[in-house]
């Protein structure tokens, strides 16, 4: 039976479960980013392990010098044996409703790589055209990975450039 879980962190086994199946999980490494931890996680369990998994937090971002509450998402990951079965899309479209009922944000953010993008656009979010700069040890940089948000809060998504004013997520 696969039911949805919350937690406020993960058990080493939960990370290792989820994470330690491929090096470069994410695709990122090459980056060589920084990154924040989630405050909360959703995972899908099946028969008592985790199989997937999305990690969220609150953080107030600024558009154009506008202070704005969103929810990251990030961590989004389906185990090989499971994948394909639509359980991240489910976990997505379960955060989705938590970040506009639980945490009243005004919208999801989230970082992905270009070939991402269709399956999150899939889910209503939309790629954010302007500016983001993120923070990283060295000080702020812009983003090189695409931003796509998801409204929540607004009719629509302020119009300008973003501070994470954080590591990215």
């Amino acid at each position: 039976m696969k039911v949805i879980r919350q937690v406020e962190s993960l058990t080493a086994q939960e990370k290792q479960q989820l994470f330690g199946w491929a090096e470069n999980v994410f695709g990122v490494e090459p980056l060589q980013l920084s990154w924040r931890p989630k405050d909360l996680h959703f995972l899908f369990d099946s028969d008592g392990k985790a199989i997937s998994h999305v990690g969220i937090l609150k953080h107030e971002i600024t558009v154009n010098g506008e202070a704005i509450t969103v929810g990251g998402v990030g961590g989004v990951v389906t185990v090989p044996a499971a994948q394909k079965q639509g359980l991240a899309r489910q976990l997505m479209q379960h955060t989705a409703i938590f970040l506009a009922r639980e945490w009243q944000v005004a919208a999801g953010l989230l970082f992905c790589l270009p070939e991402m993008v269709a399956y999150y656009e899939a889910l209503r979010w939309q790629r954010v055209e302007n500016p983001v700069l993120i923070e990283q040890p060295t000080g702020a940089i812009p983003a090189p990975l695409l931003v796509m948000m998801l409204p929540l809060g607004r009719e629509e998504w302020l119009d300008g450039s973003i501070e994470l004013r954080s590591l990215p997520w």
